[in-house]
């Protein structure tokens, strides 16, 4: 058996992720606990997803280059989107949220389809997920913009007509950060992954404390 080659940069970032992870999963549990709101339930899962996936850029920290971990990675860092925007359009109508379950699932599965058409494949580069068949970013984007957007929509009418300015201009810059250093990844400027996790999620986590 060979060993695994260490990346000792993109696992001492990628621990990093992964206690901010933990905060961001044990704020929005705690939240959904006390207040029983749909909106804390997809954060959760959202900050879950995001916890499997900075599990998995350990794994690919350290050698691994998996074709299931690649999957699934693919998988949740478009669903992580998501389900955070599935807990800001609880804002909407009941019908125009419904309107979103459909298309989050009509999305979803569109994906899955991108995923399994692409498989097997591996993303880890010098222990970095970032080479990712053409197939599963086009799929994914059509998940990730429109979540981005509605999420951005609904974080600044917020901040318009009530709430916490401060904590809601954390939310929409943490949303844009993390937007913006997604595409410049998918463009080919790696560097960018972990810094926009860090910064993307740290305002995301004070938004919601």
């Amino acid at each position: 058996m060979s060993n695994m080659t260490i990346y000792y940069q993109p696992l001492a970032w990628s621990i990093i992720t992964l206690v901010i992870a933990l905060m961001l999963i044990y704020v929005s549990w705690r939240n959904y606990n006390y207040k029983k709101n749909k909106m804390w339930l997809f954060y959760f899962l959202g900050f879950l997803s995001f916890l499997i996936a900075s599990l998995l850029q350990v794994l690919f920290a350290i050698g691994d280059n998996d074709p299931v971990s690649s999957a699934l990675y693919s998988f949740l860092v478009a669903e992580l989107v998501l389900f955070l925007s599935l807990g800001s359009a609880q804002q909407l109508s009941e019908r125009w949220l419904k309107y979103y379950y459909y298309y989050s699932i009509i999305a979803t599965v569109i994906l899955i389809l991108g995923i399994i058409l692409s498989s097997p494949f591996g993303i880890s580069s010098n222990g970095i997920p970032m080479n990712f068949p053409p197939l599963v970013p086009a799929t994914s984007s059509v998940i990730t913009i429109p979540a981005t957007g509605l999420i951005l929509f609904l974080a600044a009418r917020a901040l318009l007509f009530k709430g916490n300015k401060t904590k809601l201009t954390s939310v929409i810059l943490g949303v844009v950060v993390l937007g913006f250093g997604g595409m410049l990844v998918a463009s080919g400027f790696w560097q960018v992954l972990y810094i926009s996790e860090f910064i993307g999620m740290s305002l995301f986590l004070y938004g919601i404390i």
